[in-house]
């Protein structure tokens, strides 16, 4: 069976520039602040102009924009300025000043090799999920095994599956 997160399920907390919503963490029952996780996927807020990254040690992170445009400087590395549904990726442990107000879905691993990708779907399109993988309804609605899926739905699937799409939808697909 496959297991679906929904908003009401998420773990939310204030931080420094907004707030962050934890949707899934692996292994189960690993806490972000013990840092004892391999996988962690949230989405934060931040509702100010200026703000500094956390520096998370040993931690790759990717950083798709939902909504809003924000640039990343990572000191000494490279910066990028993204809008929506565009992607960053880089290491916890550089220094990271953001500029820009944004709601971003956050993909965090330790020793842990995820691919992460925005799928774009038209209307009754079909689209097959590997097992394993998780997948976030960012925009619109899909059906999975003729179980409804709207906005902010996040499924982990136990074995390869297939999604349609309802309308227009926008997925991350994390696998």
């Amino acid at each position: 069976m496959h297991k679906i997160i929904t908003p009401q399920d998420w773990k939310t907390s204030n931080w420094s520039g907004g707030k962050t919503s934890e949707l899934y963490i692996y292994p189960e029952g690993a806490e972000f602040k013990k840092g004892d996780y391999s996988l962690r996927i949230s989405i934060a807020t931040v509702e100010i102009e200026e703000s500094t990254f956390t520096p998370l040690k040993n931690v790759d992170r990717v950083l798709t924009v939902l909504d809003g445009e924000i640039e990343l400087i990572h000191e000494g590395h490279h910066s990028s300025k993204l809008k929506q549904y565009e992607q960053d990726r880089f290491s916890g442990d550089w220094k990271t000043a953001s500029f820009g107000k944004v709601r971003d879905f956050n993909v965090m691993t330790k020793n842990y090799a995820v691919e992460t990708k925005v799928v774009k779907l038209i209307k009754n399109e079909t689209f097959f999920l590997p097992k394993g993988s998780l997948c976030f309804v960012a925009e619109g609605e899909i059906k999975i095994d003729s179980q409804k899926l709207n906005k902010d739905f996040l499924v982990k699937v136990d074995f390869e599956s297939k999604i349609h799409s309802t309308m227009k939808s926008v997925l991350i697909v994390i696998s």
